[in-house]
């Protein structure tokens, strides 16, 4: 099916019906909970009844954006609503477990994974957008619905945090196209950057020198850094405290690809970073994950590996693409 077309079917079920249930996926970033609001912000506005759900709590630098106070973290009593939108949500219960409990008449995935499952109704999906903001910046195009200094707001955030400053390969010249409207509209895209690149906590700076300590690198290429459970615990760390330390490491020249492994009380998340063409995609997929060719990853119980043999198989996989 043509976007076009998708577009237009997302037109018909908008038209039809009143009720719609907005989620994205677990531990949320910019990309999905600015994607979610700036469809929120249309829905009400056309005199929709719309709930917010995200299964984890929103952390302090999407606290920036509009809306967010709305975001719910529990689900009241009411369990059947019209439509579901899943945003960035790879597979239904990347949402969170609970979704299952709930019913729709209709289900509508929006993503930019290549690794997305096909489970919606509707799966409005662009593997060649830089990020699910974009997606949606081309779903307002297509709804021709006025894009304005606050949907603006939402999607600069989620476009520009997905591609690092324009930096990762999924950037083409349609991207800076899109951010210069966005910009056009009068946002302050200075106070967006800096809330996003140029503020951190003291506990990120502090699990940041950890991890460089104990990083090893093997074949003079491939860079592993791990990040227990003890650490997080001795400098009262949250999880999003370990966001962009993994990027630290693609700064040696020699270095083609980063991965970090985080330890939590029963699984080990391990992510992945990669230069020019190679997809490490490929490697997350074999241990049940996912994501960008050049970003991507995987969580695994502990109760199934140690971490010494994650990190002996991991490197092992990242070598054949290598």
């Amino acid at each position: 099916m043509s976007f076009e077309k998708e577009v237009n079917e997302l037109k018909d079920i908008i038209s039809k019906y009143h009720s719609f249930f907005l989620t994205l996926h677990i531990n949320p970033d910019a990309d999905s909970c600015g994607s979610m609001l700036s469809f929120y912000y249309y829905l009400k506005n056309i005199g929709k009844n719309v709930y917010l759900y995200s299964h984890d709590k929103i952390q302090d630098n999407l606290k920036i954006l509009p809306f967010v106070k709305d975001i719910k973290n529990t689900i009241d009593n009411n369990k059947f609503f019209d439509v579901g939108i899943f945003f960035e949500c790879s597979t239904l219960d990347r949402a969170g477990d609970e979704i299952k409990d709930l019913s729709f008449k209709k289900i509508i995935s929006i993503d930019h994974h290549k690794t997305a499952d096909r489970y919606g109704d509707l799966n409005i999906y662009d593997f060649e957008s830089s990020s699910t903001a974009e997606i949606m910046y081309d779903i307002y195009q297509n709804l021709g619905a006025n894009i304005d200094k606050t949907i603006a707001i939402l999607l600069y955030s989620g476009i520009v945090t997905d591609t690092n400053k324009f930096h990762y390969s999924q950037t083409k010249p349609k991207t800076h196209i899109i951010a210069a409207h966005l910009i056009s509209t009068g946002i302050d895209f200075k106070a967006i950057n800096d809330n996003f690149f140029m503020k951190t906590r003291y506990e990120n700076i502090k699990l940041l020198g950890r991890a460089i300590e104990g990083m090893n690198i093997y074949d003079n290429s491939i860079s592993v850094m791990c990040l227990l459970k003890k650490d997080f615990e001795e400098f009262k760390a949250l999880p999003s405290d370990s966001e962009n330390i993994i990027n630290y490491p693609m700064m040696i020249e020699n270095v083609k690809v980063s991965i970090l492994i985080r330890e939590d009380d029963e699984k080990y998340t391990t992510t992945f970073r990669s230069k020019d063409s190679i997809d490490v995609s490929k490697v997350a997929i074999l241990f049940g994950g996912g994501g960008h060719k050049n970003a991507c990853g995987f969580k695994i119980s502990k109760t199934k590996i140690n971490l010494n043999s994650l990190i002996e198989k991991v490197v092992d996989e990242v070598r054949k693409i290598l």
